[in-house]
C-alpha cells in the first residue's frame, strides 16, 4: 500500500478486505502514513506496533519527511500545514513527551528504499518517489542504474528526492532504461491521466501505486497490491 494519508478506517477495512494474517503476510506501505486524513497519528503507532512485530516495513514518504522537520525544527509550523500536515501537527502536540520521541524516532529510522526479488518483476527497487532526473546513474550501455542512481540521490539530498516526482513524466524511451522495475506512490495516479483515476497505474518500468486515498473527492481510492499473485484489492 501507499499513501494512505491518515484513512485508518481504510486502512482497516483494507485489512479485512484482504484477510490479512500476521504470521503469514507482510506488508510493505510505501510512504506518506499521515497528514490530509484524520487519524495520521493513529495510524502511524499502529503501524510502528506492526513493524515491531515483524509483519510490516514502512518506507518514509514526503509528509513523515515534513513531521521529522518540524520536530528537528529545520522548518516552521506553517510550511507544515501548507502541506497537508494540520490534522497530523495538532494530534503531535497532544500528546506526552514520551509519546512524541516515539513518533519521532519511528519516522527518522523509516529506510528511503528497500530492494525487493518478486515473481513477477524480478529485482524491483521500492520507494515513495522513484527516481530523481539529476541524480541518474548509467552504465556503458546508457541503462540507469535504479538502485545506484536512488542510492546517490538519498545520499545527496533526502529532502529532494522525497519530493521528486520525475518518473512519473518520463516518456517510453527514458524509461526503458531502467535496469530494475520500481514500485513508487506519491503523485496520486488521478494526475496521470483520467484513466487512471481510482486505479493502480502499472507500465513495464514502474508502478505508481498511489490510487488516492488522500483525495477521495477526486475519486481516489485506497488501493492494496500482491506481489504473490497480482490481485489488486480498492477500499
Amino acid at each position: 500500500m501507499s499513501d494512505i494519508h491518515g484513512d485508518f478506517p481504510a486502512f482497516k477495512r483494507m485489512l479485512k478486505v484482504v484477510d490479512f494474517k500476521p504470521l503469514e503476510d507482510f506488508l510493505i506501505v510505501v510512504g506518506d502514513v499521515i497528514d490530509r486524513g484524520e487519524h495520521g497519528v493513529e495510524l502511524l503507532f499502529m503501524l510502528r506496533d506492526m513493524v515491531d512485530r515483524g509483519f510490516a516495513t514502512v518506507i518514509k514518504g514526503n509528509h513523515e519527511l515534513f513531521a521529522q522537520r518540524y520536530m528537528e525544527g529545520s522548518i516552521f509550523e506553517k510550511e507544515w500545514i501548507l502541506n497537508a500536515g494540520g490534522k497530523t501537527l495538532a494530534d503531535l502536540q497532544a500528546l506526552d513527551d514520551n509519546k512524541k520521541s516515539e513518533f519521532y524516532d519511528f519516522i527518522k529510522q523509516m529506510p528511503l528504499y528497500i530492494e525487493r526479488n518478486l515473481p513477477k518483476f524480478g529485482s524491483t527497487v521500492i520507494t515513495h518517489t522513484g527516481l530523481m532526473e539529476s541524480f541518474l546513474i548509467t552504465d556503458a550501455n546508457d541503462k540507469i542504474d535504479v538502485l545506484a542512481s536512488v542510492k546517490k540521490a538519498v545520499e545527496t539530498d533526502e529532502d529532494d528526492f522525497l519530493i521528486s516526482a520525475d518518473i512519473h513524466y518520463w516518456g517510453r524511451d527514458q524509461l526503458r532504461r531502467l535496469d530494475k522495475f520500481i514500485i513508487c506512490g506519491h503523485i496520486p495516479t488521478y494526475q496521470l491521466g483520467p484513466e487512471y483515476t481510482g486505479k493502480i497505474l502499472e507500465n513495464k518500468a514502474y508502478m505508481d501505486i498511489d490510487a488516492g486515498s488522500g483525495y477521495r473527492e477526486q475519486g481516489g481510492r485506497l488501493a492494496c497490491y500482491c506481489i504473490e499473485n497480482e490481485k489488486v484489492w480498492y477500499v
